[in-house]
């Protein structure tokens, strides 16, 4: 049975209703702070389940037997017809080994876009199933007339994919310290911490600064001479030979050249030739306007195209707002940002935008404007550890999603945007799950005494990863990240209280480099979606 993907392939098996307290998530057992039961789900790749990853040496496949793209082909299905404008073209990709053998299996990681009129910059992500036999299909819908162009990228070969995931499921690879101060003495001490419960280290001798309600883990090596909550400041440091530690030299090979984001050879002899449609297409402004209370992402394929810097919507009608249209919006309105860099982006952008001028906080973790001429609040703040940052930063300034929601007082002119996801590709995939049914819960008790609070909750996109560096990868591969897309989409895609943003298609297909903090196109157009729920008329 295939399975559809956006930009990858991830094969997924269902599996029953489970709670939080199984043999394989001991580390987050919140299992009676979370009144209904958790949905989990089995991530495979070379047709065998990935449990979590087990201490002992690994025997991977030698490269001869790895995905390789010089001999993966590409067939145009249907070659012979007349495409027209709103047609679906498909593609066959069929993977094959450095010796062109077909692969038996699915599990490659592939990245697909069409492109049309470069000059008006139109493309589009297309939508990718897996046969679970080594042989996959591409469908990209037809949003122009005129030439077109297929590309389709393998990001990582199955054998990566499975690196990545057994890597992944190992806890507390990342390196954090935190500083704890003496406030009257002035005593400083450094100490490891932990982002999951560290066995080697006996009870009495760890700082447990966890939080249950938000299924928040954190623990450190306790102080010789302070109290556990006179923690100040934390940090990330990099250990690269802890984290190389856990993969194979010849497993290192698979995140190099020639099976690292290679574009597959297309080998078209005529070019594809899109043209006009038989009847009128609809355009989208033809489209319902995007709801405040359903999701996004809900429909299967592709989630619309760029052209001439605009993104357009197949889902809803996305409105491209200039400065008057957002000032209008916005106006009488509370604006809470809450998770990582990439909505701060979005904050920073507001603040030109309305602008915002009377500012109360402006630090890396909180931020707080506001424009008294449109009476237009925003707020920014950081979610909890883990963060990934080199530069020290407050731990007490820190909150949890969960506990912001619950500060919150709502209500129709309240919007509240969620993004976590950037700092959480190294740790389980459990560990975020539990985070985010947290949340999703707090939205809840939200809407419940605050109805019509606008909350949305966004997807993650593709990044940079510099110069190829392989530590950059195990930390944050875009296939890390897409797991992380799925299950927000996943958990949240179906819940009225909550507006899924999906920019995974929008990111994938983009004009400008890949980056965790894309530029200034992809944040307005981001913007648009986000508005277009809040205003849809």
């Amino acid at each position: 049975m295939g399975r559809g993907w956006k930009f990858a392939v991830i094969l997924v098996l269902s599996a029953g209703w489970i709670t939080l307290l199984t043999p394989m998530m001991t580390t987050w057992n919140f299992q009676d702070k979370i009144p209904t039961p958790m949905p989990k789900r089995v991530f495979v790749a070379n047709g065998t389940t990935l449990g979590p990853a087990t201490p002992g040496k690994v025997t991977p496949p030698s490269l001869d037997q790895v995905t390789c793209p010089s001999k993966t082909k590409i067939v145009v299905l249907n070659r012979d017809r007349l495409f027209r404008q709103g047609d679906v073209l498909e593609v066959r990709v069929t993977a094959r080994d450095a010796e062109g053998r077909p692969k038996a299996h699915g599990g490659d990681f592939f990245r697909a876009r069409l492109i049309g009129n470069t000059m008006l910059q139109e493309s589009s992500a297309g939508d990718v199933t897996d046969h679970d036999n080594g042989s996959y299909t591409v469908q990209f819908p037809l949003y122009w007339v005129g030439g077109v162009s297929i590309r389709i990228q393998l990001v990582h070969p199955s054998e990566a994919v499975e690196v990545l995931q057994r890597v992944r499921e190992v806890p507390n690879k990342r390196t954090f310290h935190c500083t704890f101060v003496g406030v009257k003495t002035g005593v400083t001490e450094e100490r490891q911490c932990f982002s999951a419960p560290y066995p080697n280290l006996p009870l009495h001798q760890q700082c447990d600064l966890s939080k249950a309600d938000a299924n928040g883990t954190w623990f450190c090596e306790r102080p010789e001479k302070l109290p556990c909550n006179s923690i100040s400041k934390c940090r990330f440091i990099f250990n690269n030979a802890k984290l190389m530690g856990l993969v194979s030299q010849e497993e290192k090979k698979f995140f190099k050249k020639p099976y690292l984001e290679e574009e597959l050879e297309a080998n078209l002899s005529v070019p594809i030739h899109v043209h006009p449609p038989a009847v009128r297409m609809p355009s989208p402004a033809d489209l319902k306007a995007c709801p405040g209370n359903e999701s996004s992402s809900l429909t299967q394929g592709t989630q619309g195209h760029w052209s001439r810097g605009v993104w357009k919507s197949s889902i809803c009608n996305v409105r491209v707002f200039k400065t008057t249209d957002v000032q209008r919006c916005l106006a009488n309105k509370v604006v809470y940002l809450h998770g990582d860099s990439t909505v701060r982006q979005w904050y920073e952008r507001l603040q030109a935008i309305l602008p915002l001028q009377n500012i109360k906080q402006n630090t890396v973790v909180l931020k707080s404007a506001s424009n008294t001429e449109w009476n237009v609040a925003a707020h920014f703040r950081f979610h909890h550890v883990p963060i990934e940052k080199q530069l020290p930063y407050p731990f007490f300034n820190l909150s949890y999603a969960a506990d912001q929601l619950d500060a919150i007082q709502g209500g129709p002119n309240t919007v509240v945007v969620l993004s976590l996801w950037a700092h959480f590709t190294a740790e389980p995939l459990d560990m975020t799950r539990s985070r985010l049914h947290a949340i999703r819960h707090a939205i809840h008790r939200l809407q419940r005494r605050a109805p019509g609070t606008h909350v949305f909750i966004r997807t993650g996109t593709t990044r940079e990863h510099t110069g190829n560096a392989l530590i950059h990868y195990l930390l944050g591969s875009d296939w890390l990240a897409y797991q992380i897309t799925e299950e927000i989409r996943e958990i949240f895609r179906e819940d009225p209280d909550v507006v899924v943003l999906d920019f995974w298609d929008m990111t994938v297909c983009q004009w400008g480099r890949d980056n965790v903090h894309p530029d200034q196109t992809v944040v307005d157009n981001e913007l648009n979606m986000l508005l277009s729920h809040v205003c849809p008329k």
